[in-house]
């Protein structure tokens, strides 16, 4: 086997933990993909014996864990889910599709979502059912990423005939820049960035109890980091705003014709631990970014196709 002849295949449960077919159709195009295909907790027998040595162990608690990122693309059709759409709803968004409109991703407050997920080394097929996960959106001078992280429970693995994956749901991304990376707003100013990562900061923990196994979503801290062009105190002062604790929000869009489209808004963000840098020669100011709800609840992050 070479070690980049990896596949990922994906797709949404009709039920918890059950899992579902999969074929070349549900090939998620990734790349930097890591996978630890057996963790668990490592059980002492600790068994008393009249010699010295190590104990065997015994593994408890099987699962998996996966990381990959996907470019953020819209599908290239208006009102259709791209490829990714199962991941981010395996990561606690709901996904709502508006024929002829758009397609929105908002964040789930309970009901989470699961996938069956297959990775293949090679012709070793590891497969995770009732995966959850949490996800990062990566914006930066070049192509624009999603990073998923996800834990799955654990199938043992097989030796199968990969299958031909169909990346057709995933479009030729763009890259970020003049022309395609437009209306970023941070507290009310039209800043100029330079960079941009918003981390939706779900708590996904594996969970065995005497009887049952479950991958759960139970908390969410979602935070970010952004930097931008530093601006004159004049013009914008967000040293004020960090130091009397003024929130705002904040807005990007990357694609500007239809279909193409990916407008992400986070309606009440805090900015704190301000920082001067360097980019190319040119002041920057480097900001620590925490995504609060707004009383309305589980608004964070809200990502819209059109």
């Amino acid at each position: 086997m070479k070690f980049r002849e990896k596949l990922i295949l994906a797709n949404t449960e009709a039920a918890y933990g059950t899992p579902e077919a999969l074929t070349g159709t549900h090939a998620i195009l990734a790349k930097d993909v890591e996978i630890n295909p057996l963790e668990g907790e490592e059980l002492s027998r600790e068994l008393d014996k009249p010699y010295l040595g190590a104990d065997e162990t015994i593994l408890s608690g099987e699962h998996v864990s996966i990381s990959f990122k996907v470019e953020m693309q819209a599908s290239g059709a208006v009102a259709v889910a791209p490829g990714w759409g199962v991941l981010h709803r395996a990561a606690g968004f709901v996904e709502t599709i508006t024929a002829l409109t758009n397609v929105v991703y908002d964040l789930a407050g309970s009901d989470y979502e699961s996938a069956t997920i297959h990775f293949y080394m090679g012709v070793n097929l590891h497969a995770m059912t009732g995966t959850r996960g949490s996800v990062k959106i990566i914006i930066e001078k070049g192509i624009p990423y999603f990073e998923y992280n996800f834990i799955g429970l654990h199938v043992d693995p097989s030796q199968v005939v990969t299958p031909t994956p169909d990346w057709s749901k995933f479009i030729k991304p763009f890259a970020t820049g003049p022309g395609t990376t437009s209306g970023f707003t941070l507290n009310g100013y039209a800043a100029n960035p330079y960079a941009l990562t918003l981390d939706v900061g779900q708590s996904v923990k594996y969970i065995q109890t005497l009887q049952s196994e479950t991958v759960d979503i139970n908390d969410r801290e979602a935070s970010g980091s952004v930097r931008i062009e530093a601006p004159e105190i004049g013009t914008k002062d967000y040293f004020a705003d960090i130091k009397n604790r003024v929130t705002g929000a904040l807005s990007i869009q990357h694609g500007q014709t239809a279909g193409s489209i990916c407008k992400i808004d986070c309606p009440k963000v805090q900015a704190k631990n301000p920082k001067y840098g360097d980019y190319e020669g040119n002041t920057s100011l480097d900001m620590d970014l925490v995504l609060i709800p707004t009383s309305a609840g589980n608004d964070e992050v809200k990502i819209t196709l059109t």
